[in-house]
């Protein structure tokens, strides 16, 4: 029996020391797998370099986005100021957009409203004789929705924002902050008066209406002129028929 316990034991130990070496060699299988899976820190900094140019190219796309984006509204920004006479704007501070879609609506036709950036404002008046203004920073202050009116909408771009304060109860928040017209920057009052000058159609209108009449108003004037040189004539006449009257009979009194 004890000549079996130690051949039990014996077995045992070949066992044991066959598992042991089953681990180490499992245990190396493992160690080469994570170097190359990279999960080691000896692999972490090529894993960190990969992660870095992966987030460096995310910068560099989210930047080129960000351009395109703002490349296209100020050329939106320019298009509205083409063709414009005055621009002018207010504050968008508490303004809604079932609101402004319904004031849009509403303007006249050539007249464009918009919420732009105050830095794309000022690079796009540089492109633009009426709006390239000195002192254009002083409006250039906290957001703004800009009006951009053509000549013959002025007045009435004027006259729909005016009513739609009236309406909503802005008549104090909602006045004009300012704007800019023929390279001149005004305030608020600047740009209700500018608004109220007629257009150059209304000009060649009265122009057209005053050299239509221009001959009749000539005519009737020298026929008016006439009529008194005539008279003026008959009366003279007259005059020195008396004078003439006179001296011959007072040469015919002894």
């Amino acid at each position: 029996q004890a000549e079996e316990r130690a051949a039990a034991k014996k077995a045992q130990a070949k066992l044991r020391g066959a598992a042991m070496a089953n681990l180490r060699v499992a245990l190396l299988l493992l160690v080469g797998l994570s170097c190359v899976a990279g999960l080691l820190p000896g692999a972490a900094p090529a894993r960190g370099a990969a992660a870095g140019q992966q987030r460096a190219g995310s910068v560099t796309m989210a930047g080129a986005a960000a351009l395109a984006k703002k490349t296209t509204v100020l050329e939106g920004v320019k298009e509205n100021m083409d063709g414009s006479a005055l621009m002018f704007c207010v504050r968008s501070e508490g303004l809604r957009v079932n609101e402004l879609n319904d004031l849009r609506m509403k303007l006249p036709e050539g007249v464009r409203l918009q919420c732009v950036k105050n830095t794309l404002v000022n690079i796009a008046a540089k492109d633009f004789e009426q709006f390239n203004a000195e002192g254009l920073d002083g409006l250039l202050h906290y957001s703004n929705y800009w009006f951009f009116a053509t000549e013959a909408g002025m007045r009435d771009s004027i006259k729909v924002w005016k009513t739609f304060t009236e309406e909503s109860g802005r008549k104090e928040s909602g006045e004009i902050v300012g704007g800019i017209f023929d390279a001149q920057v005004l305030d608020g009052k600047g740009v209700e008066a500018v608004s109220k000058l007629p257009t150059k159609q209304e000009l060649m209108g009265k122009t057209a209406l005053l050299l239509k009449a221009l001959p009749t108003k000539l005519a009737r004037s020298l026929n008016e002129a006439g009529a008194v040189r005539i008279a003026r004539g008959l009366e003279q006449a007259r005059g020195q028929k008396m004078v003439r009257a006179v001296k011959a009979a007072s040469e015919k009194l002894p």
